[in-house]
């Protein structure tokens, strides 16, 4: 099994209001992701917040919300934290950003797919590496002890060789939506 988390703890300054509640196609973002998740699959899916965590929480009542006290300190705080609250036995975990929220679930279940122990899966469109990315269970250990300073990027290009590039149709995989100008592109292509 696999489980997720969806790291959401940031202060979103330059989009002014929380993303994870941003509301497309009738849905906010993290909602698109946690529908997303193939569920039956991927067990536990943790929510990992911080600045916004109440709001986030009683928009999500129904889903385990992680509260990250040291979110300030960098995004691998959250993956730390995520990791934390997983329960043990897992082949590895996918990490989900609540601003990436146009990834589908057939891309998810091919990335999947292709985890094998000590590996990391990211996704390829365009020549350009995106999101979500899993990493197996071996690897956790070398994760919490990154310091606030390093992100999950300093464990992917560690050891190229233990990376698995997957190429895969969909762009929603490099889609970041993190300032008003891109949330109101992303909607204006829905007219």
């Amino acid at each position: 099994m696999v489980g997720a988390i969806i790291l959401s703890a940031g202060k979103s300054e330059r989009m002014g209001s929380p993303k994870a509640l941003l509301q497309y196609r009738g849905q906010s973002f993290l909602a698109r992701i946690l529908a997303s998740i193939p569920s039956a699959r991927m067990v536990p899916t943790i929510v990992v917040a911080g600045h916004h965590y109440d709001e986030i929480s009683r928009a999500f009542p129904n889903n385990q919300i992680v509260f990250n006290p040291r979110y300030e300190y960098g995004m691998s705080t959250s993956v730390q934290a995520g990791i934390r609250a997983l329960p043990a036995g897992l082949k590895g975990v996918a990490v989900f950003l609540v601003d990436h929220p146009m990834v589908d679930r057939q891309t998810i279940e091919i990335l999947v797919d292709r985890l094998a122990p000590g590996r990391i899966v990211v996704p390829v469109h365009d020549g350009r590496r995106g999101h979500p990315v899993i990493v197996a269970a071996e690897l956790f250990d070398e994760i919490l002890n990154l310091s606030s300073e390093q992100g999950l990027n300093s464990v992917v290009r560690r050891l190229p060789e233990r990376v698995v590039e997957i190429f895969v149709e969909n762009a929603g995989v490099l889609r970041d939506i993190d300032t008003p100008e891109q949330f109101a592109r992303l909607l204006g292509e829905d007219q």
